[in-house]
């Protein structure tokens, strides 16, 4: 018998981002436009084998994501039933909001309530909307849901481009990418 869990309950919280934008849906518009949940589109190809609850709490870019959205994720985070939480985000302020989360102590034993600090936050987005072909959304997406599944502890972590990193510890380089500060050395 396999010494990993069984895939357990999963929430889905929609913030908004470059992952859930979508082609301008009125005539004369232009530009993107948040839409829809992309994690919806994503699950419906993928048809994951555990039980799932997508919420969306907004539709924002992220650079337009306020402490006071913060809050409402972590209101969110702190009174699911679920103990596995993934977060879709934009990538302008994911590293914000991991370390907001971390603050308010998710995942570090902080009595919320029963369970609660033992909550696994995962936070991911793509670079490309997922309506593109060439969209990185379905790779983070399935990563991140696997790394809630088998991430080494409680607590929040961003999922991106194949790295699961401490969202205490979470910083985007110069080039995009997301590394753990503690490791990262800059180019001089």
């Amino acid at each position: 018998m396999s010494t990993l869990n069984a895939c357990k309950d999963v929430l889905i919280l929609q913030t908004g981002g470059t992952i859930d934008k979508s082609y301008p849906q009125y005539p004369g518009a232009y530009g993107f436009e948040i839409g829809q949940p992309a994690v919806e589109g994503i699950l419906q190809r993928v048809m994951p084998s555990f039980p799932f609850r997508i919420d969306s709490i907004c539709a924002k870019d992220s650079q337009e994501i306020t402490d006071a959205d913060r809050e409402d994720i972590l209101r969110y985070v702190v009174e699911a039933d679920q103990q596995l939480v993934l977060i879709t985000h934009g990538t302008d302020s994911m590293c914000q909001t991991a370390r907001y989360l971390v603050r308010a102590g998710v995942g570090q034993g902080i009595d919320f309530g029963p369970g609660v600090g033992e909550k696994k936050v995962v936070i991911t987005g793509a670079f490309k909307p997922e309506c593109m072909k060439d969209s990185d959304a379905d790779f983070n997406v399935g990563f991140a849901l696997g790394a809630l599944q088998i991430a080494p502890c409680s607590g929040v972590w961003v999922a991106m481009r194949g790295a699961l990193i401490p969202g205490a510890y979470v910083v985007r380089t110069d080039t995009g990418d997301f590394v753990d500060e503690r490791d990262f050395v800059p180019l001089q």
